[in-house]
């Protein structure tokens, strides 16, 4: 009888955590906290058709009493492009960053991006986008 209920149990588990590992943790664990505001943190595109890009774009909001300058936006992979804000971002002020995603591969995608900042060069703050490219016609 417990061997009946053991893989159904564990299928289920399984299919659980394949469903959380597609959702990024919000939140950001760098010396940006308290300092920088991203909104989203994670951009969740839907479906997209095969073959054409998607851009996303994230806010970046200096809520700090020094000036904020994105060092560096890194992404894993080079289906993967960011465009940011160069300039030093003043407190209470805003900029942005552009990540554009060239969906040229059918199926489920999650795609992360790295931003350094000048309140914590050594270690980024992750952003994200996920979706589904629809198959190719």
């Amino acid at each position: 009888m417990k061997s009946r209920l053991f893989l159904p149990a564990f299928i289920l588990l399984y299919l659980a955590g394949q469903t959380y590992a597609q959702e990024m943790k919000i939140g950001d664990p760098t010396q940006n906290s308290g300092k920088v505001e991203w909104k989203p943190m994670q951009i969740r595109t839907g479906a997209i058709p095969y073959g054409t890009p998607h851009e996303g774009k994230f806010e970046v909001k200096n809520v700090s009493s020094d000036s904020l300058v994105i060092l560096e936006v890194k992404s894993g992979c080079h289906c993967t492009v960011a465009d940011w804000s160069k300039e030093p971002i003043p407190p209470g002020q805003t900029g942005s960053i552009r990540v554009t995603y060239d969906a040229l591969k059918e199926g489920e995608f999650y795609k992360v991006i790295a931003v350094t900042t000048n309140f914590d060069p050594e270690r980024g703050t992750g952003l994200s986008m996920t979706g589904t490219v629809m198959p190719k016609k």
